[in-house]
């Protein structure tokens, strides 16, 4: 699924534009699984809160660019995600019309109503979720039929059922902010071969085929994304304004420390003795200005999902964390005891063959690649 697509490429070049960082994967496909050829990331300069790195699509193509040549990347074809925050994306249920045809006529009525833009300024992607369950009612529609051929006495006492509804996931954004990314990859020349999102490259990296109700919770450094996740499509999507530079500005402000001095001090959190801090999990203090709210977040997107009629499961069973803030220590306990659930990070590599001796680096910046692992998958479903 993405919002649009060409022909596949030979090797698979994910290519993930964070708020304050490029993020680079690249895979080839053996025997039906991903294998990393090489990965490449980089901190983006002048990354100011509030500044769009879409408004530099020269500066931010030319950094991709060099992170791809230190890198050594060999795709041009690329895929990317569009940003939550940018993103329109809902799931209807609607009456089923007798051909495609009539159903995308019924979407493009409804998604009217609902797009923050007119649909002429906007690119969509429609993804039918039943198509599985009608193709099985119309095997049994065919068996039915030949029911109905039999003799009286030898006749099924199955009972003909219709499917009347069908539901459907519409995901999109403005064509003006797609343009943007055009424009970066054309000065980085790379061939960009779909454009995805984020919520699906990350399920594509954590969840896999698990038909469960999973929460992911991806805690970047200006923003934190919340989707929950059921049968692998995302029924609630979140973007808040919270993230790690959260937990710098606090410790800037406490401490009465330069910026820089509080970046140290944080990325030495992990290495602190955290017991007697007399929050839940042993959290360290200072995280709370990042974990309280985000725990309100969380169960008002737990509200959100157990109120939805489309969604089945109606429980979220777990949550996992990702993005480059989610190493924070503590903070799985933290979720853990809080919520009374079963929380733990993302392996974004789980299903992705590499180098043993590149176990330990790899396991440390997997939370900030999920989303461009997810990317560079795209193309192997």
């Amino acid at each position: 699924m993405g919002l649009f697509g060409k022909k596949k490429p030979n090797s698979f070049l994910g290519v993930d534009i964070g708020a304050s960082s490029i993020k680079v994967v690249e895979f080839e496909a053996k025997k039906g699984r991903p294998v990393l050829l090489t990965y490449g990331y980089a901190e983006l300069p002048n990354a100011e809160a509030g500044e769009s790195l879409f408004d530099q699509a020269k500066e931010t193509g030319e950094l991709i660019a060099r992170v791809c040549k230190e890198a050594g990347t060999t795709s041009t074809a690329t895929m990317t995600a569009l940003p939550t925050s940018h993103v329109f994306t809902s799931i209807l249920s609607l009456t089923n019309g007798k051909d495609k045809r009539q159903r995308q006529s019924a979407v493009d009525a409804e998604v009217t109503k609902l797009a923050p833009l007119p649909l002429t300024e906007m690119i969509l992607q429609t993804t039918f979720l039943d198509e599985e369950k009608e193709e099985k009612a119309e095997k049994g529609k065919k068996k039915e039929k030949k029911e109905d051929e039999k003799p009286e006495g030898e006749k099924s006492t199955e009972s003909k059922t219709k499917h009347k509804q069908f539901r459907v996931l519409v995901t999109g954004s403005a064509k003006t902010f797609i343009q943007k990314y055009i424009e970066i990859f054309k000065t980085a020349k790379l061939n960009l071969q779909a454009i995805d999102t984020e919520s699906l490259a990350l399920i594509r990296s954590l969840v896999g085929k698990d038909k469960g109700a999973i929460m992911i919770v991806d805690i970047g450094s200006k923003r934190t994304t919340l989707m929950v996740v059921e049968a692998g499509i995302p029924f609630v999507s979140r973007s808040i304004n919270l993230g790690g530079d959260t937990v710098t500005r606090a410790i800037m402000q406490q401490m009465t420390l330069s910026e820089e001095d509080a970046e140290r001090i944080k990325r030495d959190l992990g290495t602190a003795s955290v017991g007697g801090s007399g929050l839940a999990g042993d959290l360290p203090k200072v995280l709370e200005t990042l974990m309280l709210p985000l725990v309100n977040e969380i169960r008002f997107a737990f509200q959100l999902y157990a109120g939805m009629e489309l969604a089945q499961i109606k429980k979220v069973e777990k949550i996992i964390l990702t993005g480059g803030s989610s190493h924070l220590p503590r903070v799985p306990e933290y979720l853990a005891e809080v919520l009374n659930m079963n929380v733990y990070r993302g392996d974004p590599w789980a299903r992705v063959v590499f180098p043993k001796d590149l176990t330990s680096v790899l396991e440390e910046i997997g939370p900030r690649m999920s989303v461009a692992i997810g990317l560079a998958m795209r193309e192997m479903e």
